[in-house]
């Protein structure tokens, strides 16, 4: 867990602005955050889920990107977090396409994923990364957005 405490910076930095277009995770998700993170990271460990953070050259987190249910043939979902300030980069691509060719290496068939209709740039990230749009969604929990789901073949 050597990235527990960047990434709970990460998170808590950037909570206004992910809430603006996901939906806010409230404030248990924060103060019990190392009991949500030691979670993911066993399910990391046991191969259930796939989580990555990318690091920018100064060392800072600046995205995290998440393959949950690996281990399931159905569904295997997708899910990404960049940065305010390093939006606009191709930082979301990159992680999304790296994730998805550890994915595809640990034999994952099918990633599905969810995205606001508020949010065209997530949109252009999962098209620019070979997802197609399915159709309506329901929003993740906390979100009274209005979602799409995307899928994508391996």
């Amino acid at each position: 867990m050597r990235h527990a405490a960047p990434l709970e910076a990460f998170e808590r930095a950037n909570r206004a602005f992910f809430a603006a277009r996901i939906g806010d995770r409230g404030d248990d998700f924060f103060s019990r955050f190392h009991l949500h993170l030691a979670e993911r990271v066993a399910e990391n460990a046991s191969g259930r889920s796939l989580l990555c953070v990318v690091v920018d050259a100064a060392g800072e987190i600046v995205a995290r990107v998440n393959l949950i249910d690996i281990d399931q043939p159905e569904p295997t979902e997708l899910g990404y977090r960049v940065a305010e300030a390093a939006q606009g980069r191709g930082i979301a691509t990159w992680g999304v396409t790296s994730a998805l060719d550890l994915a595809a290496g640990r034999g994952v068939p099918r990633v599905h994923a969810k995205v606001a209709t508020t949010n065209p740039a997530s949109r252009r990230v999962l098209q620019h990364c070979g997802f197609a749009l399915v159709g309506p969604t329901d929003p993740p929990t906390g979100s009274s957005k209005t979602f799409l789901s995307y899928g994508r073949d391996l």
